[in-house]
């Protein structure tokens, strides 16, 4: 049938558009020579009238052409139904035999509502014409491609329907040895119909017929071949194939590459046919979930190679299909068949087994309820209390720029001619990268006077937060420095002694997010004159120390040496931070709640564990944390900003000696806000890029239920064992009372002849009763014909 936005175009052969010999691809059966290819898109350009009118219907719009015609979307002015009008305006090249025979087989099987409808049929009329059903749905090939493989039931059921119409055809000796998704129409109820029969054949005809690659059967791709049922057989399993897995069957790049190296028509028939025989059976409709043993049977039968392997007929499939759901539906009564006496044997034990865990449960979830509401309280606790602790190294570094000291030290640096002349060569290099190179007026740039006073001035004052001491509150920095305005460091502290070549005194850093305060380091050729020293205070992204593989975070100010602060600042000073160092993360290693700093910026380093008990461990004992980041998977950190109760894993459990860290967690995650101006990081807000998350050990929590659930046991077990005792002795007793008491009858009356107690007469009327038995033989249900 027409399918709405079909493109008609048609040939009286059984080859494909666009295969140079002929021989057909999965999506379309014939081909067009380049004129017909002109004619139909002159024809699409210029129809724009109908060619003609047709009795009984009102043409309203085109549809689509093709190389002998046009296909127009009519009504019936009778019923109000539309339809779709196919004209042959080109006789020159129809071979009007095949279509006739093509309609005369459509108006022959137009009774079955899976196969399209011929209406009406004007081949007497100038031009010919013929009136079909028209079909909106689009064809099951384009569903396919929208949506890939389908959902098993469905595609059962749509198999199902693709068989009864099929059988209807078979039935009425027309076989169609064209099927595929292509040639299948889903009406706007998303009923299958078959249509395109201009390959199809009687059952009595001897002729070949080509069909489509992957969908045609092995022995159909022969010039000699004599149509067989076999072939609609081999066809629809293809077609079944495609819907359970994404794509026919057989089709492999090798077996394509052998077809396009084949040459002619009949090599490249042959090659197909040796290619599906010698190959393995197909096996991806029996790997995919939900398909049972029987289906996979039935689909694999219809694609044998061998069609005497294969159904004889499609009324085989459906009295299969019906088989198969006799079987699904008996299933859940021989299943209670065999484990209904096995239940009443455990029924005691499991209901016992049952309340406990219940109990069990029904206490976790008290536990769990309780310890998940307690670990988000501790969560916003630790969060606020980082940001305090930011707080205080934020005022420490406005502290620090305010020195006299420091203001006066840095105002000597700067004028000092020779600083500022080497400073001003480093930054004429115009990047960073090349800043690099300029090693010689980097070693004249350290042994400056001016500049290594400055350098005493900061190793002066970054001694006051790097010495220890028993007051927590004392805040500790790994390094501070300045750089000048073009991001060049020109004087550094260390919190521990480096050598000369490792000293970035004399580097320009001006990519980093501490000199320009954007969210992510810039690349390294970024245009120094580009780039905007930051203006305001700045807590930067955490970044990795390349000596201890610890993670950092710098907390940089800009420096106005004068009182007109509205152009670029002087410098900049930049003070960082070991996040181990900060107090609330200085946890005990294995303990049972645990607080963890977690990168919150979107993309690769989003969940990156930037501070935690295991890698502080390690530090003290003189390991580098080095290898890949441990990171919290995405979607758990979307869970826990939502503030769902999940179990949580520690991704740190997978290190080497952290097992400790292993099992299930509860966890809350809170983000950190930064405190100071209201511009801070890169979304011009005060929300950093760092979340807090608090997690606390699941086995911790649930203890006090083992404890309970092993005392019920206990209990249940001697309850049990009890009855059993009890049960048993109650037993020996009623024996032992049942033997004494024959006995002492026995003793009464010893010349009596014995009698079993347990035989007496029958009493009157009283007879016995057998059932009858009533055999139930199994029926097969013929496939229901459609209206």
């Amino acid at each position: 049938m027409i399918a709405e936005g079909e493109n008609t175009s048609k040939t009286d052969g059984g080859l494909e558009e666009g295969e140079s010999d002929g021989v057909s691809n999965e999506d379309q059966t014939q081909y067009q020579t380049e004129g017909g290819r002109s004619t139909s898109k002159r024809l699409s350009m210029q129809a724009t009238t109908p060619p003609a009118d047709v009795p009984g219907y009102r043409l309203e719009r085109f549809l689509g052409s093709g190389a002998f015609g046009q296909v127009w979307v009519g009504r019936d002015l009778n019923t109000g139904r539309p339809v779709a009008i196919k004209f042959f305006l080109h006789r020159g090249g129809v071979n009007w035999s095949l279509l006739s025979h093509e309609v005369k087989n459509l108006v022959q099987l137009s009774s079955d509502r899976h196969i399209v409808q011929v209406l009406e049929v004007g081949w007497d009329s100038d031009p010919p014409y013929y009136v079909m059903e028209l079909v909106t749905g689009g064809s099951l090939e384009e569903e396919l491609t929208e949506r890939g493989a389908m959902p098993v039931a469905e595609s059962v059921q749509m198999f199902r329907k693709i068989c009864i119409g099929l059988n209807h055809s078979h039935s009425k000796g027309v076989l169609h040895c064209d099927l595929k998704p292509a040639n299948i129409l889903l009406g706007e109820d998303h009923e299958p119909r078959l249509a395109d029969f201009g390959q199809s054949r009687m059952t009595h005809d001897q002729s070949p017929s080509l069909g489509t690659l992957f969908y045609m059967a092995p022995e159909q791709a022969d010039l000699e071949s004599t149509p067989s049922s076999a072939w609609d057989v081999y066809a629809v399993g293809a077609i079944m194939y495609r819907m359970l897995t994404g794509g026919p069957p057989y089709r492999e790049d090798s077996i394509i590459e052998q077809l396009d190296t084949a040459g002619s028509l009949p090599k490249r028939l042959q090659r197909y046919r040796e290619s599906i025989q010698k190959a393995s059976p197909p096996v991806r409709h029996i790997q995919r979930s939900g398909v049972d043993r029987e289906l996979s049977r039935i689909v694999s039968c219809c694609l044998a190679a061998n069609p005497e392997d294969r159904f004889t007929n499609v009324q085989e499939i459906l009295d299969r299909l019906d088989r198969r759901e006799e079987m699904r539906a008996k299933r859940p009564l021989m299943l209670l068949g065999i484990l209904g006496p096995l239940l009443l044997l455990v029924a005691t034990s499991i209901f016992a087994a049952r309340t406990i865990n219940r109990a069990s449960e029904g206490t976790k979830q008290a536990l769990r309820k309780e310890a998940f509401s307690s670990n988000q309280l501790a969560a916003k606790f630790a969060a606020r209390t980082l940001e305090s602790e930011l707080e205080r190294y934020f005022r420490l570094c406005r502290d620090e720029i305010d020195e006299p000291g420091f203001r006066a030290s840095l105002a000597a640096a700067l004028d000092d001619p020779a600083v500022s002349r080497n400073l001003k060569i480093i930054a004429d290099q115009g990047t960073s990268e090349r800043a690099l190179k300029m090693v010689d007026t980097r070693d004249t740039l350290l042994d400056l006077p001016a500049r290594v006073a400055m350098d005493q001035y900061l190793d002066e004052r970054l001694k006051q937060y790097t010495r220890e001491s028993e007051d927590s509150r004392i805040p500790r920095l790994a390094t501070m420095f300045v750089t000048d305005r073009w991001g060049t460091i020109f004087s550094i502290a260390y919190d521990s002694p480096v050598a000369r070549d490792q000293n970035s005194a004399g580097r320009n850093y001006a990519y980093r997010t501490y000199y320009h305060a954007q969210k992510n380091d810039l690349p390294k050729n970024t245009p120094i004159d580009s780039i905007q020293p930051l203006d305001h205070m700045h807590l930067s992204a955490a970044f990795q120390s390349t000596a201890t593989g610890l993670w950092k975070v710098a907390i940089s100010g800009p420096v106005y040496l004068s009182e007109d602060r509205s152009g670029e600042p002087d410098a900049v000073f930049v003070a960082t931070v070991n996040l181990g160092d900060f107090e609330l993360l200085q946890g005990d290693e294995g303990a049972n709640q645990v607080a963890v700093l977690v990168e919150a910026r979107e993309g690769k380093v989003r969940g990156t564990i930037l501070q935690h008990p295991y890698l502080e461990a390690r530090h003290r004992a003189g390991m580098r944390n080095a290898g890949d980041p441990y990171k919290v998977a995405a979607d758990k950190m979307d869970d826990l900003l939502r503030g769902g109760d999940v179990d949580y894993q520690d991704p740190v459990a997978v290190a080497e000696d952290a097992q400790a860290y292993g099992g299930n967690w509860i966890a809350a995650m809170q983000p950190v806000a930064v405190p100071g101006e209201g511009k801070f990081g890169s979304g011009g807000d005060n929300q950093a890029d760092l979340l807090v998350l608090v997690q606390y050990r699941l086995s911790k929590v649930f203890a006090p239920v083992g404890v309970m659930k092993q005392t019920l046991l206990w209990e249940g077990a001697a309850a049990l064992l009890s009855i059993l005792l009890v049960s048993g002795t109650l037993w020996i007793f009623v024996r032992r009372v049942d033997d004494e008491r024959i006995h002492r009858g026995r003793r009464r009356d010893p010349d009596s002849p014995h009698v079993p107690a347990t035989v007496r007469e029958p009493a009157e009327g009283d007879t016995s009763k057998r059932a009858a038995g009533v055999d139930i033989t199994e029926t097969q249900q013929a496939p229901a014909q459609a209206d």
